[in-house]
This record gives C-alpha cells, structure tokens and sequence, in this order.
C-alpha cells in the first residue's frame, strides 16, 4: 500500500515543531500547542512521523565525525547579534530542515535498499544447489537455511541453520557476506564452506580468502584464512586459532557437495552422527565401545542401508533393520 502525499506546507510544519521541540527553551505551552497541531488533522501526524523516522534513520550517521560536525553547523544558529525569538525561530526551523534533508539524502546513500529477502531451503535428508542473482553458486546440505539479500552495497546473506558451501563471483563493489553463529565472513571472489551447529560454527576455505570478523561483548576478533584453512566459532562468538585441514578431510567437504561422505579413519560414533543428519531413519548403537572403531571410506550421505550393509561386511558388525522404530541398531557379531 503506498501512503498519500504528504502537503509540502504540513511537511515543512512539521519540520518546525520538530526544531523547536529539540529547543532546550520549548515551553509546555509550546508542547501543548504541538499536540492540538498535531491532532487536528491525521496528515500532520504523517508528516511529523516521517520526520521522526528521517532523524531516528539518521542517528547512526551522525557518530560518523565528519557527519556529526556538518549536521552540528547545519543547527548551530548565527551569533553576531542577540535577536527575538520571532527572528531565530525561522532561522532554527530552516536549519532543522536544512539537517533533516543532508540526513535523508545521506541516508538515500548509505542505508540499505529496501529490497526483498530470498529463502532458500533443504528439507531432511535433501541437498539443493542454487545460483544466486550475481551468479554466485549456492550449495545447501540436508536440513539447511539461508536468506539472502542482495543491496546495492553490499551482498548479504544469513546461515540460518546446517552447511552451505559458497563459490562467489568477485565483485569489488559489493562485497560478499554470510553471517552465522555470530561472525561474519566476507569474501571478494572465492569459495568456502560455512556450517552452524548448536555448539557455534566453521568456516573452511577451499580457495581464494575470506575474513572472519566477530564481536564478543566489547571485544572484536577476526582472522584471514588462507586456502585449506579452518576456523571454529565458539557458543559465545569467540574465534579459536585458525588450522590447516589435511588432503583427505578436505576431500571430504568437497564430496558432501556431490551427495558422498568421504572419510578417513572417523570414529563409528563420529560418523554414525553425520549419517543421521541426512535421514528419518536413524543408525543407533548398543554398545558403546563400538564408537571408538575407526571406518574409512565413501558412503552415500542419508542411504542408511547400504551403510549398514558396508559395515556388516567390512567392519564384522551386526546390523538389525527395525522398521516399526525407523531405526537401525548396531551391535557386534
């Protein structure tokens, strides 16, 4: 729905009652007289709304010093002679409008584009590879989510929950940023994988570089990953040291791109854990000490029969189907 136009005259009435409420000297008769203006007629209370939301916009642009001071200028009022309130009182609503206009063009420069944020999505046990607008590529593993929202500024986007992998097309004027577990990864042209857990988050670089900046309380923390690199996020958006990945674990990232579990000497437990995310069917294990087996191999993430069939053979482990309790229970032969 899109507001009416609003009178350039009740605009600029607007304007000054705004100046002249920010006055320290405003008395209360003032204040009343501005509430009888403003109830007298619904198109007063839209204009001195959209000057309120002009200002509140702005607040963030005037903590910038450069912009703090010309505003300041803008409302400080001429001092060679002493005048009434009758001269000043235009002065000061000129130069209150003169700030609201710098901040609403400001604003038209730095605020974000109102523009529309884009779902993307995988259910259980579903991948999903998307191309983005700019002809980034998108690739979300099982249970995924991920907004997007491409401004003129900058191109956001936010892993809600699961594992994504990113392979950007550099674009300088816009940077590339996914936010997640309460970090920030920005990116010119390059690709990476992010993932979220209940735990906090990674982030893997497979090539190029990115930047992972967060912010615990008052201290902020980032780090440049170089290819091959991994980074952990704490639970409470602290980063640990960055660590280079061996070959085989990072041919395991990238074959969850392609549908495959590629591992090397992972525990059973560990593993049995990652098959899990891909299916309703659940691998469970009875004994214990069974996690401790280390399995070696390539498996079809979320096809938990073949699985289990692998390990009857390979691993002397007895598997049991129990389909009344969509499960799968593993013990020893």
């Amino acid at each position: 729905m899109t507001a009416a136009p609003v009178n350039a005259g009740t605009d600029a009435a607007a304007q000054q009652w705004f100046a002249r409420l920010l006055a320290p000297d405003c008395s209360d008769a003032e204040r009343a007289a501005f509430e009888r203006w403003r109830a007298a007629d619904p198109a007063h209370a839209a204009a001195y709304r959209h000057v309120e939301s002009v200002w509140e916009r702005s607040a963030g642009l005037r903590e910038d010093p450069a912009i703090a001071a010309a505003l300041q200028d803008a409302l400080r009022p001429a001092r060679p002679r002493r005048r009434d309130r009758a001269e000043w009182w235009p002065s000061l609503a000129a130069a209150a409008s003169v700030t609201l206009v710098a901040a609403a063009a400001l604003l038209w420069v730095f605020w974000p584009a109102e523009v529309p944020v884009q779902r993307y999505a995988t259910a259980l046990g579903e991948q999903r590879t998307v191309v983005l607008e700019d002809g980034s590529q998108l690739v979300l593993d099982t249970d995924t989510e991920v907004l997007a929202r491409f401004a003129r500024r900058e191109r956001g986007l936010t892993l809600q929950r699961g594992q994504a992998d990113f392979t950007v097309q550099p674009d300088a004027q816009r940077p590339f940023v996914v936010h997640a577990a309460g970090a920030s990864v920005t990116a010119t042209g390059t690709r990476f994988q992010v993932r979220v857990g209940e735990g906090g988050g990674t982030v893997t670089l497979l090539e190029g570089e990115v930047i992972v900046a967060t912010r615990s309380g008052a201290q902020r923390e980032s780090a440049t990953l170089a290819p091959s690199e991994r980074i952990e996020i704490g639970a409470d958006g602290t980063l640990a040291r960055k660590h280079a990945l061996p070959e085989e674990q990072l041919a395991g990232l990238r074959g969850w791109t392609e549908g495959n579990l590629v591992v090397n000497e992972w525990s059973l437990g560990a593993l049995v854990a990652e098959m899990n995310r891909y299916s309703d069917t659940k691998l469970r294990m009875v004994d214990p000490a069974l996690s401790q087996i280390p399995i070696s191999g390539v498996f079809k993430a979320g096809d938990q029969q073949s699985f289990a069939l692998a390990l009857e053979y390979g691993w002397s482990i007895h598997a049991e189907q129990r389909a009344d309790a969509g499960e799968i229970v593993l013990s020893r032969k």
